[in-house]
């Protein structure tokens, strides 16, 4: 059998018989069996590894998969960070010109936002404002009976500081949006089931 040397994929899987592994694959495909493939101990093991191969991923296609809840908010939630990733702040470094991604910047602020006991970060947006200092809106969750309004400050000064301290930049503003609350859970009385 005479090789193509442009296709690429025949070339990377021939069989020490001359044949390949991509024509014997159309064979199983179309239901033939040339005289060849019944007889040649090299094509007859790779239609064996074959015929595995589409055992397998017919089981795999069989076996339903249950989707755990919230896998497509945390699925959007890395997309919208990679699609954030390109996007750079100046960051005032004279007379050196010095950019922080935007994205590494957000996780700097949602940390910081996670060290506050009873708040926890979750998606964040950020903006330079001409005066170039920041502006940040960010969702969180709240635990219930945590002293939200002081929990929420304390956040708010934690940002500010780490945009100072390890960034040097001002925050100018600090949104919030609560979109959850959680609670802990309590005490199981003796006959409770978990």
């Amino acid at each position: 059998m005479e090789m193509n040397p442009d296709d690429t994929v025949t070339a990377l899987h021939p069989l020490p018989c001359g044949r390949t592994v991509e024509d014997v694959w159309d064979e199983l495909e179309s239901g033939e069996l040339s005289a060849h493939r019944a007889g040649c101990p090299h094509c007859r093991t790779a239609q064996a590894g074959l015929e595995q191969l589409i055992e397998a991923t017919q089981l795999l296609i069989d076996d339903p998969v249950e989707v755990p809840g919230g896998l497509l908010d945390r699925i959007m939630t890395a997309v919208r960070a990679d699609l954030n990733l390109g996007r750079t702040i100046p960051l005032p470094a004279e007379p050196a010109t010095v950019e922080v991604s935007v994205h590494a910047l957000a996780a700097v602020l949602r940390y910081a936002v996670d060290g506050t006991s009873g708040v926890r970060a979750r998606q964040c947006r950020i903006e330079l404002t001409e005066t170039g200092s920041v502006q940040v809106w960010m969702s969180v969750a709240l635990e219930f009976g945590a002293g939200q309004v002081d929990a929420l400050d304390e956040a708010r000064q934690r940002v500010a500081l780490a945009l100072r301290g390890q960034i040097g930049l001002e925050l100018e503003s600090l949104d919030f949006e609560v979109v959850d609350v959680w609670t802990k859970p309590g005490p199981q009385s003796p006959g409770a089931r978990s």
